[in-house]
């Protein structure tokens, strides 16, 4: 698909993350494809959980899976002697810097109890 050749050939995108694959044949659409991958793209801030530790992780990061994969594979140094980790609550955002300001905000507050209450569902954004 997509196929062609020259200056207006087909120019196949694929967003792994959302399994949608779009084709676009010049470059004005190619400009509105960055413009809609830039809006498909997600932040997270994360909260993990060591339950043979009994430890709490919080970080921020692009693609939860992957950087799930890098704390249980003890990829991350502050992580890896406290491995298996699972994931226990989730915020999403449009750019990086929210979810960094997020994970700041969480661990500014230097509080379990705040933690396992967003895990609960008690509270999802600070007063």
């Amino acid at each position: 698909p997509g196929g062609g050749t020259g200056r207006h050939a087909g120019l196949k995108i694929l967003f792994p993350a959302t399994g949608v694959t779009v084709q676009f044949r010049s470059r004005v659409h190619i400009k509105a494809a960055k413009v809609a991958f830039l809006i498909l793209m997600q932040f997270y801030t994360y909260i993990l959980y060591s339950a043979i530790f009994d430890r709490y992780y919080v970080g921020h990061c692009e693609d939860m899976l992957a950087r799930l994969s890098r704390h249980n594979g003890k990829m991350v140094p502050s992580t890896k002697a406290y491995v298996p980790w699972q994931i226990m609550y989730t915020e999403s955002f449009s750019t990086r810097a929210e979810a960094s300001a997020r994970e700041h905000e969480i661990k500014k507050k230097k509080s379990r109890k705040y933690v396992e209450l967003l895990i609960k569902g008690g509270q999802t954004r600070p007063d």
